[in-house]
């Protein structure tokens, strides 16, 4: 195994190519650690385009390509390294296979240049270049050889294990005549973001999403009809998506960002959602980080940020629009009939009086029967649905000063015969209670 080490360099020293590679492999080696040391995941595509008239002719080739090979080696496609020669795909045989951008890993005691009159498969090509002095006043050009790592495409069942590679995608179909379809959600092994066009479109679209959930939440919340009432849940989930969404935002303008920052973003995300949206209120255990296999790492995670921000949630409490009539009738038609099968229908009132002496007349004075109803009781004078006093306000509901609650009995005969097909409530309200407010809310049980 060739050595790492630093060459002792000395006065007098006859200095030979051998002295010069070896420093040259030397800070390579120790460049290399510094980095990994860092994280394992830096290396793969920063950019990558497909050349799409080529995929018609059934080849595989690349307009423009720069990244990091998992060994280290920096590429730029094609200023400094020319493309690999196109892949020609002559059957359906493969189909569903991979392609890989590869180089030659090195291999100690073996020639590693390929010189113009040498055929070996060496890891780098030999390629002359003229290069200004940039020092000297007036400074010539002379050749100088350089070495350009020799890049090649290779599939999957291809024998890569003398190469290093990254996965660039994925052959969806061959066509009868020849062309080829790539996987489009297929997802390259990547440094940044700008080589993942799929992956980077569903950020922004998240990013998207979050603004608009967030934005119908404060709206609910704000909304005259609720007057100032929302769940705690409502609270919880809109400082969740106030806190997550300009990070996702910030994300999604970014030009450089690592894959695995977006992992750790989603399932975080993810984490915190679905402790509203998921009946258990605990996450899924989301799959492990990939590097090498992006869209199986990812798949779940957009899964589930895609049901997620699409869960509609509805109010606790609903407010019910009272309407006033003659004679101290009062309505408040019903739109959504689900809410007589299992809310409760809480009475909110306030006048200029004692509570104690408001309770206690309202109790003897008010009525509440169905619309169709109501008439019916006052005229008749039958008695309504029975009215609990609360001590309290129920907690999914404001507390406002000076307001008395009533819940209406569901479990009582006149509710049984009553609202099973109504079209709203009806009330009656006979004496005098001044400056008299009423609010009417119905409060679902999940």
């Amino acid at each position: 195994m060739a050595s790492k080490n630093n060459v002792l360099w000395k006065e007098g020293l006859f200095v030979q190519p051998q002295h010069l590679q070896q420093q040259a492999r030397f800070n390579a080696y120790q460049l290399h650690q510094r980095i990994s040391g860092a994280s394992e995941y830096l290396y793969g595509f920063k950019q990558l385009e497909l050349n799409q008239e080529y995929l018609s002719f059934g080849k595989i080739a690349i307009v423009r390509a720069k990244g990091v090979m998992p060994d280290g080696t920096i590429f730029d496609i094609p200023n400094d390294v020319p493309p690999p020669t196109p892949l020609t795909i002559s059957d359906v045989s493969a189909v569903n296979q991979i392609v890989y951008l590869t180089l030659p890993m090195h291999a100690d005691g073996m020639l590693e240049v390929q010189w113009p009159d040498t055929y070996v498969n060496a890891r780098y090509m030999a390629k002359s270049e003229e290069i200004k002095d940039i020092v000297t006043p007036d400074g010539s050009y002379v050749d100088v050889p350089l070495s350009v790592p020799n890049m090649q495409l290779a599939l999957d069942r291809d024998d890569r294990s003398a190469y290093t590679s990254l996965a660039l995608g994925r052959i969806l179909d061959k066509r009868p005549d020849g062309s080829l379809v790539m996987d489009e959600s297929f997802y390259p092994t990547s440094i940044s973001l700008e080589a993942v066009s799929p992956l980077k479109r569903f950020l922004g679209e998240v990013a998207g999403l979050m603004r608009e959930r967030a934005k119908n939440i404060a709206m609910r919340i704000g909304s005259p009809s609720q007057a100032g009432v929302a769940d705690v849940t409502d609270f919880n989930l809109l400082l969740c998506l106030n806190r997550l969404q300009p990070y996702f935002q910030h994300l999604a303008r970014c030009r450089q960002v690592h894959p695995e920052d977006i992992y750790i973003a989603f399932s975080q995300a993810c984490g915190e959602l679905s402790t509203f949206t998921d009946e258990g209120r605990l996450p899924a255990e989301y799959p492990a980080y990939q590097h090498d296999r992006l869209r199986e790492s990812f798949v779940v995670l957009e899964e589930t940020l895609r049901r997620i921000l699409s869960t509609v949630m509805q109010p606790r409490a609903v407010s019910l629009p009272i309407t006033k009539h003659q004679y101290g009738l009062l309505t408040a038609p019903l739109q959504d009939r689900f809410l007589l099968e299992s809310a409760e229908f809480i009475l909110a009132v306030r006048a200029r009086m004692p509570n104690d002496k408001l309770r206690q007349q309202f109790l003897q004075q008010a009525k509440v029967a169905s619309i169709e109803k109501i008439n019916e009781l006052v005229n008749l004078q039958l008695p309504g649905i029975p009215l609990n006093s609360l001590p309290v306000a129920p907690r999914h509901l404001p507390y406002h000063s000076g307001f008395n609650y009533f819940e209406l009995d569901r479990s009582s005969t006149p509710w049984q015969r009553m609202m099973k097909n109504t079209a709203g409530f009806g009330f009656h309200i006979a004496g005098q209670f001044p400056e008299l407010e009423l609010q009417f809310w119905a409060i679902r049980s999940q």
